[in-house]
């Protein structure tokens, strides 16, 4: 789906379509965080983990591993969670 100007996913907030009266038309949000399978969830928190202390090794190995599991969501949320700052 197209984003429509004035969205800005990086920031994960709605735009409203020019022209339109009422509510604004979510054309960027996220509704917490997707329904992954656990393997693939576990995968990625040891991922940002060793990104996190910069294990290169742990990395690679975890990687190696994510590839049979990971489809386009798994490969997002992975991304996102990278995004994150570390608590």
């Amino acid at each position: 789906m197209p984003v429509d100007e004035g969205s800005d996913p990086e920031q994960d907030t709605p735009a409203e379509r020019p022209g339109t009266a009422g509510p604004a038309v979510h054309v960027w949000a996220t509704a917490g965080p997707p329904c992954l399978p656990a393997e693939a969830a576990a995968t990625i928190e040891a991922i940002v983990r060793a990104v996190h202390h910069g294990d290169d090794v742990r990395i690679r190995i975890l990687l190696a591993a994510l590839v049979d599991i990971a489809d386009t969501e798994v490969l997002l949320h992975l991304r996102e969670r990278l995004r994150e700052r570390p608590q």
